[in-house]
């Protein structure tokens, strides 16, 4: 528990640090190769001191200079931070919006280009995808967890349509993720942090230009399961 306390108060400073910079940077360019620096600081240092690895697969399928709206399943507070050092892009994500709260953090995200999203408020919500299409308009990156919440047993939930309709409407490729480990390192409702590794892989991009928008749900279906089998493979108990 003392482990588990230190680690905790190193992130606050550690995220209060980089908020800091990121607001100030931030001003000349959101998406900038430095502010991009700043947030790969923040996730690297907190993982460093929680002594969190991330193994990374199949990242040789990432298209350079391709924007994608990047589909994962979510098991742990720990994803954001592991799909922050995993994707090698420029990438903002889209966050709920009680992250949103807390002071510094909340500007230090804004300034950024983060997305909060309030998934309780449809109208709210529709703002929060309009936003992430202004964000793919610069060629950045999204990552969205369609489940909407953490997972306390592990097991994928179903998928909410927005980030799928986001990818219908901008024509840019889903790159599927799976996220596994990450729900032992953390639990939901827990305040232990365990050492350990998150394993995140990158499954094979999808063409949304084969689908309608009349298809979305079929879209969605054959992304979650695609989702869903590997995750059954390589999930780490």
């Amino acid at each position: 528990m003392i482990r588990s306390l230190f680690v905790v108060v190193f992130a606050v400073l550690h995220t209060i640090f980089c908020s800091i910079a990121a607001i100030v940077f931030g001003l000349f360019n959101p998406y900038s190769k430095v502010v991009d620096g700043i947030i790969r600081l923040w996730a690297k240092g907190i993982l460093k001191v929680a002594d969190v690895k991330v193994v990374v697969h199949g990242q040789e399928k990432l298209r350079k200079d391709q924007p994608y709206i990047f589909i994962s399943n979510h098991q742990g507070a720990f994803d954001i931070l592991a799909g922050v050092v995993a994707i090698p892009l420029t990438m903002r994500f889209v966050a709920k919006k009680e992250l949103f709260r807390f002071p510094i953090f909340a500007q230090g995200m804004r300034a950024v280009g983060m997305i909060p999203i309030d998934r309780s408020n449809s109208e709210q919500a529709r703002k929060s995808l309009e936003e992430a299409a202004k964000t793919l308009q610069n060629g950045v990156s999204v990552l969205i967890f369609p489940e909407g919440t953490r997972s306390l047993d592990g097991k994928i939930k179903p998928f909410k349509k927005g980030g799928f309709v986001l990818a219908l409407k901008s024509g840019l490729p889903i790159m599927p993720m799976v996220f596994t480990g990450s729900l032992n390192i953390l639990r939901k409702k827990s305040i232990k942090i365990h050492k350990g590794a998150i394993h995140v892989y990158f499954l094979d991009e999808v063409d949304v230009s084969q689908y309608s928008f009349e298809r979305r749900n079929e879209l969605v279906k054959n992304v979650r399961q695609q989702i869903v089998d590997v995750y059954e493979k390589v999930r780490v108990e």
